[in-house]
């Protein structure tokens, strides 16, 4: 056991010290001269409203990941947001009806300045699927939680994407 130990510190001292000397910096951490934080620059981001339930949904978790100080009193970026889903039949019956069902969603993305200079646009995409039910309320409960799904992976694609412009926007300057 002692060997063992004693062989995986010789290997494992060395990498880390490697990994440091990379220059690799934790993407939350402070990154920029002023020494804010990444965390801090998400907390400023205005979420514009996002028509329909799914966007309700998608504004609920994009506020939950970025305002872990509270909601900015006087933001200097603003976030607008426009989703699209699509719904695709899978699986076939013999009597023409669907047994599974792919959900696509789309959400595309534009960080702006205050005074309206887009500094980021994108897109996040995230696919599902589910079963399609013999019962009315089984579809509804089903498409309910793989909407919920794909919009939690949109949410998350969203903020790694504005943190790392945040982070490669500090480390630039």
């Amino acid at each position: 056991m002692k060997r063992t130990l004693r062989l995986h510190t010789r290997f494992l001292l060395p990498a880390f010290c490697l990994l440091a000397a990379c220059g690799f910096q934790p993407i939350y951490g402070a990154q920029d001269k002023t020494g804010t934080p990444v965390a801090g620059q998400l907390n400023q981001i205005a979420i514009d409203n996002i028509p329909e339930r799914s966007g309700q949904i998608l504004r609920n978790e994009l506020i939950d990941r970025m305002y872990g100080q509270g909601r900015p009193r006087q933001p200097l970026y603003r976030l607008e947001v426009k989703l699209r889903a699509t719904q695709e039949d899978l699986g076939l019956r013999a009597n023409a009806t669907s047994t599974r069902t792919l959900l696509n969603m789309n959400a595309d993305y534009i960080l702006r300045a205050t005074q309206g200079k887009e500094l980021l646009r994108g897109t996040a995409h995230s696919i599902t699927n589910f079963n399609r039910l013999s019962t009315q309320y089984g579809n509804v409960s089903a498409l309910d939680a793989a909407t919920e799904r794909t919009l939690r992976e949109v949410s998350e694609q969203i903020v790694n994407r504005l943190a790392l412009y945040f982070a490669e926007t500090a480390t630039a300057n």
